[in-house]
């Protein structure tokens, strides 16, 4: 992976004239040398950071409380917001539930910078539980396995524990026939705030047995909430796996991921063992500019949304437009096709009764015109006559 620096440092001007040196000096100012200080002037404060830490691993395994909180300082914090206080009465009650529980430690790296180091470890633990499982009548095993970082100050001339972090941790604890399963619980190790994530356990069954099984989890505080009935129930597992998908939680708290599987029977009648196994999710805070990139996507998200929208909106009227012209112009043709219609019959209508007034008047005038003949006719005879 090509570190921030490195990338940054590419940008930077280096049209400067190169300093000439020998391939001698080159090769001594080559490599982390350069950047990490002088082990052997460092020498006698990894002395005292290697007993401390085989002091620590020795009281721990003791069961020694006093002992093991010895070393940490009282300005102590882990990466899950525990102090040193939350972390003795942890560890107490831990000793309590595993009563022969040993760890032991391999030191992968010791850095040391001025009053502060840190060491990267990984731990290995293994128990056996106080109590019997009711259902199976067995004692329960426990191995665990987690990698991280312990931070240390140096105060005058004592070094001691002022931090430290986990970043992967898988527990697991067996009881009856489980003990012999193989359980694969997967999950990723870290997931930012609020982001849904998958978590999936795989197993493999004796033959004629079946299993049921759940996943949860919860986020990690002091104290941890006692268990409950609110976590889901038990499924039927078909397969050879089961699998669950969940959001991280929005409080920016790490969680502890939690897969039960119980084995029965052919006939799911009888708990013949369970195992219970968890691991840790680190959860990354979400950032400003995250809330920023959500917003605006969300915007553009919304632009796309009104934009369709308007061009469905657009659509339609076109449509409606489009309809309504039709809706016209079919309104028109059948007016024109019509209208004449109405005028004929109009006309029609008038005509007649233009044509039955109009005959009365002439009629009358020409039955008038024929009896003033027929007067002037006869007088003309009688005239004749005399």
């Amino acid at each position: 992976m090509v570190s921030l620096a490195l990338c940054a440092g590419a940008g930077m001007n280096l049209s400067a004239r190169a300093i000439e040196t020998s391939p001698a000096a080159t090769t001594a100012a080559s490599g982390d040398s350069i950047l990490e200080p002088d082990n052997k002037v460092n020498d006698k404060d990894h002395k005292d950071i290697e007993s401390l830490l085989a002091s620590l691993e020795t009281q721990w395994n003791a069961h020694d409380l006093d002992g093991v909180m010895s070393h940490y300082s009282e300005e102590y914090v882990n990466n899950d917001g525990l102090d040193k206080k939350a972390v003795a009465s942890i560890t107490k009650k831990f000793w309590s539930q595993y009563p022969d529980s040993k760890s032991n430690s391999k030191i992968k790296q010791v850095r040391i910078d001025g009053n502060f180091s840190t060491i990267e470890s990984r731990d290995v633990a293994t128990g056996t539980t106080d109590r019997e499982n009711a259902d199976t009548g067995t004692k329960g095993e426990l191995n665990s396995v987690s990698e991280g970082q312990v931070y240390l100050k140096k105060n005058g001339n004592n070094w001691k524990i002022i931090g430290d972090r986990i970043d992967y941790e898988k527990v697991r604890v067996s009881y009856g026939l489980a003990r012999q399963l193989t359980a694969n619980f997967s999950a990723p190790e870290q997931v930012k705030s609020g982001r849904q994530y998958s978590a999936r356990v795989d197993i493999s069954l004796p033959v004629g047995l079946t299993a049921i099984g759940s996943i949860m989890s919860q986020p990690l505080k002091y104290p941890q909430k006692a268990d409950s009935d609110e976590g889901p129930k038990p499924r039927i597992i078909d397969g050879e796996s089961l699998e669950r998908v969940m959001s991280a939680n929005t409080n920016n708290r790490n969680e502890l991921l939690m897969a039960t599987v119980g084995i029965t029977n052919a006939t799911r009648s009888h708990l013949m063992g369970i195992t219970v196994v968890t691991r840790r999710l680190n959860v990354i805070p979400t950032t400003p500019d995250d809330g920023a990139d959500s917003v605006a996507a969300k915007s553009d998200e919304d632009t796309d949304k009104k934009a369709e929208a308007k061009t469905d909106s657009d659509k339609e009227k076109a449509e409606s437009d489009s309809t309504k012209s039709k809706t016209e112009e079919s309104a028109k043709d059948g007016k024109s096709d019509s209208a004449p219609d109405k005028k004929t019959e109009t006309k029609s209508d008038s005509k007649p009764a233009a044509t039955s007034k109009s005959p009365d008047k002439p009629k009358s005038k020409k039955k008038e015109k024929h009896t003033s003949d027929a007067d002037a006719t006869k007088k003309k005879d009688d005239a004749e006559s005399q």
